[in-house]
């Protein structure tokens, strides 16, 4: 059997891990690649902070064992969970040992060392232009040089997938996806390490209120990685005055702490952070022989760093999936969507907080209570450090031990001032 994979990203690649178990696999990618961590024009969002959580990191310590020793011997810093600085709009996280651990690294060489493990011929400078079919079910893809035979195609393209509309070609309508727009943007820029920077150091956003925000955190070759960040439209600027104001606007004093930083980098700029999803699994139609994953799916805003760890869960669906007939295949659309419906509940009901300015009611009540128990209470940092990287469920801070520790903080205290430039968190 042979599994064609479009989209040598991570989604793919782990896709492609999974399916060599029981497939020979071709992976196909447009961008040309290099056996060194470099940016590469398919991944734009490459050059701005990356975060893997934990359960990101477990499962592709699973699909590769070793890695995470790989990765730290090129130079991915190794921290705990807990050990994050950041501040919220009540004040600096409660900061408490988890033992989860944390790995802090670019996404080229997260993406570099998964490709040189993974089992698979990939082939690079592919422009695939649409799918082949017949009888009513895909049987391989067409390329700009010809076609390629597939018993199963895996669109693994991201954000700039074509599938709906290569589907439409042969008469199959797929539903209008659901889009939430924050209007956030990034701008990055690299530093050599200051003495004593802390591997995670961000000032979160928060609507309606705090649009501005940053996150930066070591990477591999002694370097900070600083990504300014601003919802609404309130973008960074790419010029260095503009950048570095916007920096010094924050709470946080992250410009002092740069000040003596040598600048590696230009600014980069990213803003296509929109939220969208694809009901693909509501087409009644859908044809034997294709499936789809990762962001061509669900593509979530960045900022959460969900998409590695749902790519992850999703590739291992393809262990438990023999049947890739039309029935079958819309059964594994269906496996998708419940795979990534929790991190798309969370993470577009906080993008949809910027632009609906009358949500609120329980769920914004609910919400400034965690605000100010993750600041003053290290119990509720551990349970909402574990949700957020994924190693619990959301179920797990709805249970009454939760309730009682969040009723004492019924009125939270005064959002923080801005801290002064060179002050330090506790």
């Amino acid at each position: 059997m042979k599994a064609v994979v479009t989209g040598g990203g991570i989604a793919g690649l782990l896709a492609a891990r999974v399916l060599g178990e029981s497939h020979d696999v071709v992976v196909l990618e447009r961008d040309k690649l290099t056996n060194e961590p470099e940016h590469r024009a398919g991944v734009p969002q490459g050059r701005h902070t990356h975060g893997l959580l934990v359960r990101g990191g477990e499962l592709l310590e699973e699909l590769f064992p070793g890695l995470r020793d790989e990765l730290v011997a090129e130079g991915a810093v190794l921290a705990d969970a807990g050990d994050m600085q950041i501040l919220n709009p009540l004040g600096w996280l409660a900061k408490t040992h988890l033992g989860l651990p944390l790995l802090s690294l670019s996404r080229p060489l997260l993406e570099t060392c998964i490709r040189r493990r993974v089992n698979a011929e990939i082939v690079d400078g592919v422009h695939v232009t649409g799918l082949s079919f017949r009888d009513g079910t895909v049987d391989g893809v067409l390329t700009r040089d010809g076609r390629v035979d597939a018993d199963l195609v895996v669109d693994a393209s991201g954000r700039s997938s074509k599938l709906a509309a290569w589907l439409a070609e042969a008469g199959i309508t797929t539903p209008e996806p659901e889009v939430v727009d924050s209007g956030t943007g990034y701008a990055t820029r690299i530093y050599a390490a200051p003495e004593d920077f802390p591997v995670v150091y961000a000032e979160s956003l928060s609507a309606p209120n705090l649009p501005r925000g940053v996150a930066a955190m070591r990477v591999e070759g002694d370097r900070i990685m600083v990504t300014a960040q601003g919802a609404i439209g309130d973008h960074p600027p790419r010029d260095l005055d503009g950048y570095q104001e916007f920096l010094d606007s924050l709470r946080v004093p992250i410009s002092k702490m740069l000040a003596d930083a040598e600048p590696l980098t230009p600014v980069y700029l990213f803003a296509r952070t929109a939220s969208r999803r694809n009901a693909f699994e509501d087409v009644a139609n859908w044809p034997g022989g294709l499936v789809a994953v990762g962001d061509a799916v669900c593509a979530f805003n960045p900022v959460y760093g969900q998409g590695i760890t749902v790519a992850a869960m999703e590739a291992l669906l393809f262990r438990r999936h023999e049947d890739f007939s039309a029935k079958g295949c819309r059964a594994f659309q269906r496996k998708i969507a419940k795979t990534s419906k929790g991190s798309w509940v969370m993470s577009s009901n906080a993008d949809r907080s910027w632009v609906e300015t009358r949500r609120g009611g329980l769920l914004g009540w609910y919400l400034k209570k965690w605000q100010a128990g993750i600041v003053r209470d290290p119990d509720l940092f551990r349970r909402f450090v574990r949700v957020v990287h994924m190693v619990a469920t959301p179920a797990s801070l709805l249970n009454p031990v939760v309730f009682r520790r969040l009723a004492k903080y019924s009125r939270p205290g005064p959002r923080p001032e801005r801290r002064p430039a060179g002050s330090t968190p506790r």
